[in-house]
């Protein structure tokens, strides 16, 4: 059996694990925590690219900056709300689902 070198498990993920990368567009503290919105790369040219918040306890990167970050991925399903079908006129009620990504910090 051989032992893993250290490049390989640094690359190594765990479930709800993750690895984001992008460009900083803007960042702001809140009580201990710092908020870090970053921009993902387009998966491809027609495609608009997604917008993150990660939340860390100290700061990720400077707006502009390339940063690539280990997060921890949750969320939580957020309030209720009615929604009303303007083509069926049928009402619904929703629940959106929130995504939450927290930095892995050594």
């Amino acid at each position: 059996m051989s032992t893993p070198n250290v490049a390989e498990s640094k690359n190594r993920s765990h479930f709800n694990q993750a690895t984001l990368a992008g460009r900083v567009n803007a960042v702001r503290k809140a009580d201990d925590s710092v908020f870090t919105e970053v921009t993902l790369p387009a998966p491809d040219q027609y495609s608009p690219p997604a917008t993150v918040e990660i939340r860390s306890r100290k700061r990720l990167g400077q707006v502009g900056e390339t940063i690539e970050v280990s997060v921890t991925c949750a969320g939580y399903r957020g309030k209720a709300f009615q929604y009303h079908d303007k083509e069926t006129g049928e009402r619904f009620t929703r629940r959106p689902v929130v995504n939450s990504y927290v930095a892995i910090e050594d």
